[in-house]
């Protein structure tokens, strides 16, 4: 099985009387959801003339229609591009511009911001369906386009193959016996990122029901898990705080719960173990990135304790990791350098970039920009960043790009980006900004002007004023000087 399309047939036909997909009350069969994106599928290539390589942006939040509209677009050979709902529509309109998709697919709410975009959009019910399965997947083409950034801010789509895709789940599927055939498996990271889309697929790769929630509000997200005996699920810490954080959680009935993966960061000692006491089950932290397909390495439940809890695991069945220095060379076990991977989930490359695909991916390794290390038994330590991205929340975001909206402000000098610890989303956007002489701007000021010019969770929770930058003799920004009195004390880096 080398493509998602191929996996959405075969268990159709499989299990065509299991259920698929619980959303809001309903449920869809493997069975009719095989039907329905065939028939979607047929309509997009006979009535939209859909292209093999043409992509299709599509911007909404969780729902079953999302999912049924990538398996249809693989049957159909075209690509799906997922877009962040969470961005302005500035920040759409620019990776529009960057991915031409020839059709953009949205939900209902998101109407106006789509309105000046200069591409064809209808909403999912306006979609042309009828005809059959076109079969137009490839073993090894590209089936979707996930929107990651780079340190210049520009976004940049990884592409990912079907095969790509499905052997990260097959790997996650030896790591975790807890997604099985039958089993219950939560959808609630956003469908923009592969631990949204890519965790339904793997959770239906091993024929479970994925049950999806719209968007993380954590009442409700609680209720799921508790009234529709939630087995396994995928959760950021933030969202893990949240739940335990929540007095009806002391005396919820987690009983159906076997097994939580956790990733995007490292979980807190103290979070862990609130985590093991309230929900009574197996945790397992995964690393990876959206080039990486997901993750590639695992730290399973038996290894939660010592030094192993600041290792992110070691890798999964095919992957393969090394730890290299500024020259490129393999450093030995316990020494700083570049996380690079290999394998069989790596991305195709970036799209339209090929200089950024070029120095990403160097002689069959990619270069992660994470900074870190590998012990003697082969378990990887992340410690910082060689990039300056900041993971808040679950989210990465870019300083580069906040930095060229705080730089168009009338008072400010120059600014810095960075991230900071944060108790809730493990880390924090915080400016560093130096103001004209004489200026009256104020932290809750700057913060309200970049309202509607950035992303709610790109904006900086706070503002510091100060007199310059630290910079080295040749004027470098020295960035790690100003994270240093924020992260004094703290063994990594990251959080």
């Amino acid at each position: 099985m080398r493509t998602i399309a191929e996996l959405i047939r075969w268990r159709g036909q499989r299990h065509p009387d299991l259920d698929a997909i619980w959303y809001e009350g309903s449920t869809t069969t493997y069975g009719e959801l095989n039907r329905s994106s065939s028939e979607l599928a047929g309509g997009l290539v006979r009535e939209l003339g859909l292209q093999p390589g043409d992509r299709v942006a599509i911007l909404d939040k969780n729902c079953p229609e999302y999912l049924e509209l990538v398996f249809a677009l693989d049957k159909a050979g075209a690509v799906a591009a997922p877009l962040n709902w969470r961005l302005t529509p500035r920040e759409i309109k620019a990776i529009v511009d960057d991915i031409k998709p020839v059709l953009l697919v949205m939900g209902d709410e998101f109407k106006s911001q789509v309105a000046e975009l200069g591409v064809k959009t209808l909403t999912f019910s306006e979609l042309p369906r009828g005809g059959e399965d076109p079969r137009r997947d490839v073993d090894g083409a590209v089936s979707t386009q996930f929107c990651t950034s780079g340190t210049t801010g520009l976004p940049k789509g990884a592409m990912l193959s079907g095969a790509a895709m499905l052997n990260t789940g097959l790997c996650l599927a030896l790591e975790m016996p807890e997604m099985r055939e039958g089993g219950r498996s939560l959808v609630c990271m956003p469908m923009f990122h592969t631990g949204g889309t890519g965790w339904a697929i793997w959770s239906m790769q091993e024929g479970m029901t994925v049950v999806i929630v719209r968007e993380i509000d954590p009442p409700k997200l609680l209720d799921v898990i508790v009234q529709q005996k939630i087995e396994t699920a995928l959760l950021v810490p933030a969202v893990m705080l949240f739940l335990t954080e929540l007095p009806q959680a002391r005396t919820a009935d987690f009983s159906s719960l076997k097994h939580i993966t956790y990733g995007t960061a490292p979980i807190a000692p103290d979070l862990l173990k609130r985590c093991i006491d309230m929900f009574k089950c197996r945790l397992n932290q995964i690393y990876g990135l959206t080039e990486t397909a997901g993750p590639f390495s695992s730290l399973p439940f038996e290894h939660h304790e010592g030094d192993k809890l600041l290792s992110c695991g070691r890798p999964m069945f095919g992957a393969r990791a090394k730890i290299v220095g500024s020259d490129g060379k393999e450093l030995p076990p316990g020494e700083v350098g570049e996380i690079c991977y290999q394998g069989e989930s790596l991305m195709a490359g970036y799209w339209g970039r090929p200089e950024a695909t070029a120095d990403a991916i160097r002689d069959g390794w990619f270069h992660s920009g994470d900074a870190g290390y590998i012990n003697e038994d082969g378990f990887i330590f992340v410690k910082d960043r060689i990039k300056d991205m900041i993971v808040s929340g679950s989210e990465n975001v870019y300083p580069a790009e906040i930095e060229a909206v705080i730089a168009g402000h009338p008072d400010i000098v120059e600014c810095a980006v960075i991230g900071v610890p944060d108790r809730k989303w493990g880390e924090a956007v915080k400016a560093v900004v130096v103001k004209r002489a004489g200026s009256a701007l104020t932290e809750d000021a700057l913060i309200e002007w970049m309202r509607d010019k950035i992303a709610g969770f790109k904006r900086p929770r706070s503002v510091d004023f100060i007199d310059q930058l630290p910079r080295n003799a040749s004027g470098k920004l020295l960035k790690r000087t100003l994270r240093e009195p924020y992260w004094m004390g703290l063994e990594r880096r990251v959080n």
